[in-house]
């Protein structure tokens, strides 16, 4: 993949289910996992969109039980 297709992917997933946050960051670690090389700016955008770090958001689901 092509850093401009991953940055569109990266998009499109942030707008999963209206944009929910529980949702997007569901995709964005998958996303991740499949395509490593590409984990910085899918953090960025998570943060960009919802103003906290991805993996903060992450640890705080795992606290919650979410995850």
């Amino acid at each position: 993949m092509k850093k401009e297709e991953a940055e569109k992917v990266i998009k499109i997933m942030l707008s999963a289910d209206g944009g929910c946050k529980y949702c997007v960051s569901d995709l964005l670690r998958l996303f991740s996992t499949e395509f490593p090389e590409y984990r910085k700016p899918a953090k960025t955008a998570f943060k960009d969109k919802f103003g906290i770090e991805f993996e903060d958001f992450l640890k705080e689901q795992e606290g919650k039980g979410l995850k």
